[in-house]
């Protein structure tokens, strides 16, 4: 398998603010998901430049914990 073809190992929770990546934080943690509040990289946009770095394998778990619209996720993207 080639490296453009390998599963990516991470992936970033964007927000529309800083509030909301702090809230997503709390949910995370209390959730038991590792997880790392890390600034956006230079590649993404995001609002209120943090986000929220995990291992892509833990996506549906991740994304379960966070279906709450007052997050104001902008999107989860893979790293």
């Amino acid at each position: 398998m080639s490296t453009s073809e390998q599963s990516p190992r991470w992936g970033v929770v964007l927000f529309h603010s800083v509030q909301g990546a702090m809230a997503a934080e709390r949910l995370l943690l209390a959730q038991g998901v590792a997880h790392k509040l890390i600034t956006v990289p230079r590649q993404l946009s995001s609002n209120c430049g943090f986000c929220l770095r995990f291992e892509w394998a833990q996506r549906a778990q991740v994304e379960a914990a966070l279906t709450s619209p007052s997050l104001g996720i902008e999107g989860i993207v893979a790293l």
